[in-house]
């Protein structure tokens, strides 16, 4: 090759380095062609849109007047539907199938979890359309387990984001120091240590949870946690606890899960104060209680088809009969009786400007899987006050952002992973429309 050869051809690669990848003929693998694109941003809708994918990426987004399909490419159809983000939710268990007795359930199938409950709680999940997830609680080696057959596409599911066991100080009465799900922390050092520990075997989030953490213990362990790029999930109740906490060290786009419970109407100015000048997102995780409260109104729910799709039968038939007397249930009582206090506090927080993500213990009981992110979106409009597209966002853009994957997640743009779903409806104008999911992209590839 002579020297002008070279140089044309250098001249030529810088040129084309230049370029916007957008305006290239890529290999384009899927048109998503006709839908309201709702692209997590905040803005209007976008009628009539085109969203392109080459691989498991965005490619180009335009509309059909202005972008040229190729030829042979598939097709999806999403004429009068709504094309938006996968549904992110940022607090599931995978190995909890919305029973209500967990005494009785850890028991009776931790020997079955990798064969029946987490792929059933994952498949369950994603046809939901929920394409990214946060466990905050599973046997470590079975979540670690559960995302190596999910990113091999062994099993269908969800983009899995894991915690790992909870710290905790005490113990309950279905955990034990050994239990798989929880390590007990001794001390403000000991804290340290174990946020290494978990770092080190690839956790992706830690949570505590237990109230009983001293101030010095929880320091201890949000500092490292942060030092380590590590967001922190705290799971809490009381106002003493969360005061405790926030003095601690929470920080921007860690997370408080149950947040809003108790007797008292309002929080006082200065936790809420703390919450928005640090940042702290509110993870309400209203289907907690909700869940419960909706199966006791509502006993047909328990026999709802999506229930048990996925679901061995003798485990769905188990987790059906423990819902035949809901209101005995030990948190029945107070999941009524707070509703009201706990939706004001919520509103009280909303209202001062923290921010609120999607959240929705999605798993614990009465909660299965394929209803709980679609309804904690929609209570979090109906009860706490977020626009429609405020609560879209709080599930998508804004949980992207607490997992540091919003480069790649969480909103529909050029160059970011093709998570995207197909609603049959428009949930800006009822948000209860996103429990009808005809189509799921992940990675790009057509779920269903």
């Amino acid at each position: 090759m002579t020297n002008n050869l070279r140089i044309t051809c250098l001249t030529i690669a810088l040129i084309l380095a230049s370029v916007p990848a957008s305006l290239f003929a890529q290999d384009v693998s899927l048109a998503i062609v006709g839908g309201r694109l709702i692209d997590g941003y905040g803005g209007p809708p976008l009628h009539d849109s085109v969203v392109l994918v080459s691989g498991d990426r965005i490619s180009a987004i335009g509309t059909q007047a202005d972008t040229d399909i190729p030829d042979g490419v598939r097709v999806v159809d999403a004429d009068g539907r709504t094309v938006m983000p996968g549904m992110i939710d940022l607090h599931v268990h995978f190995d909890i199938l919305g029973h209500s007795d967990y005494e009785h359930w850890f028991p009776a199938y931790e020997g079955r979890m990798r064969a029946d409950i987490l792929p059933a709680a994952a498949r369950i999940l994603l046809d939901a359309g929920v394409t990214s997830v946060r466990d905050l609680g599973t046997d470590i080696e079975n979540s670690f387990w559960l995302r190596e057959q999910i990113n091999s596409g062994k099993i269908p599911g969800p983009r899995l984001f894991i915690a790992g066991p909870f710290l905790r100080k005490t113990v309950t009465s279905f955990v034990s120091k050994e239990f798989v799900d929880t390590w007990v922390v001794d001390n403000p050092a000991d804290g340290r240590r174990k946020v290494r520990k978990l770092v080190e075997r690839g956790v992706d989030v830690i949570k505590t949870q237990d109230e009983n953490l001293s101030r010095a213990e929880l320091s201890a362990i949000y500092d490292e946690a942060h030092k380590l790029g590590m967001r922190v999930a705290t799971h809490l109740f009381s106002q003493k606890a969360l005061r405790t906490a926030l003095e601690a060290g929470l920080g921007q786009w860690d997370t408080i899960e149950h947040i809003g419970d108790g007797a008292q109407p309002r929080y006082p100015d200065d936790i809420v104060n703390m919450i928005v000048e640090q940042q702290v997102a509110m993870a309400p995780t209203i289907m907690a209680d909700e869940g419960l409260r909706q199966i006791y109104l509502n006993q047909e729910l328990v026999h709802d088809p999506a229930w048990k799709r996925y679901i061995a039968t003798d485990i769905y038939e188990d987790i059906r009969g423990s819902f035949q007397h809901p209101a005995r249930h030990p948190l029945f009582t107070g999941a009524v009786i707070h509703r009201a206090t706990k939706m004001m506090k919520l509103r009280q927080l909303f209202d001062a400007g923290a921010p609120f993500i999607v959240s929705s213990d999605s798993g614990s009981r009465a909660n299965p899987h394929h209803i709980a992110t679609a309804r904690e979106i929609y209570y979090l409009h109906e009860e706490v006050g977020l626009s429609p597209m405020e609560a879209i966002m709080a599930g998508t853009r804004w949980a992207a952002v607490v997992l540091n994957q919003h480069h790649d997640l969480g909103t529909i743009a050029e160059g970011k992973l093709a998570d995207i779903i197909v609603i049959d409806g428009d949930p800006l104008q009822n948000l209860g429309d996103l429990r009808h999911v005809l189509h799921v992209i992940k990675d790009g590839k057509i779920i269903r």
